[in-house]
């Protein structure tokens, strides 16, 4: 008696088959979520490294409200991120404006945000890695300068 056979009917097959896709549908969708929601880990990493690099470079304050250093005001000038802003003042304020924004520690998060997401224009980009480079900051700590000037532009406007 080496042998083992299995008599399944046809309508039992089918359901197995349907239940085999459904609990795949259904893993799938876990897992989609799951993808989703390591987006709060990746911001969570990207702050811890903004806020080891500020301790030792000081571009910003560290107690709340947030705010910019004579270094972190010298750096948003030099490196053209005031400018920059400044000439794109109506596009990035709107695109935070555009979200849901009930109170200042909104503003500051759908600015550092909209900064560490934000596409910028590829010869601006190129003058900002030199700029970071040659100064040894990251390109986050900067993103980061420029969305503390920006949620300072959105809270004058707002007259918080």
């Amino acid at each position: 008696m080496t042998n083992l056979i299995i008599s399944i009917s046809w309508e039992y097959l089918l359901g197995l088959i349907g239940t085999l896709i459904a609990m795949a549908y259904y893993a799938n969708g876990r897992l989609t979520r799951l993808e989703t929601s390591v987006e709060w880990l990746t911001e969570t990493f990207r702050g811890l490294k903004i806020a080891s690099e500020n301790s030792t470079a000081k571009l910003f304050e560290t107690h709340s409200p947030i705010a910019l250093t004579q270094a972190g005001e010298d750096i948003l000038f030099e490196s053209g991120l005031k400018s920059y802003i400044d000439e794109r003042r109506e596009r990035l304020t709107s695109k935070c404006r555009s979200r849901r924004i009930l109170d200042r520690y909104q503003v500051q998060v759908s600015t550092s945000r909209l900064f560490a997401k934000l596409k910028l224009e590829q010869s601006f980009e190129h003058h900002l890695n030199e700029f970071a480079f040659s100064h040894g900051l990251s390109q986050d700590l900067l993103r980061e300068v420029g969305a503390i000037y920006l949620r300072d532009l959105i809270s004058q406007e707002i007259n918080y």
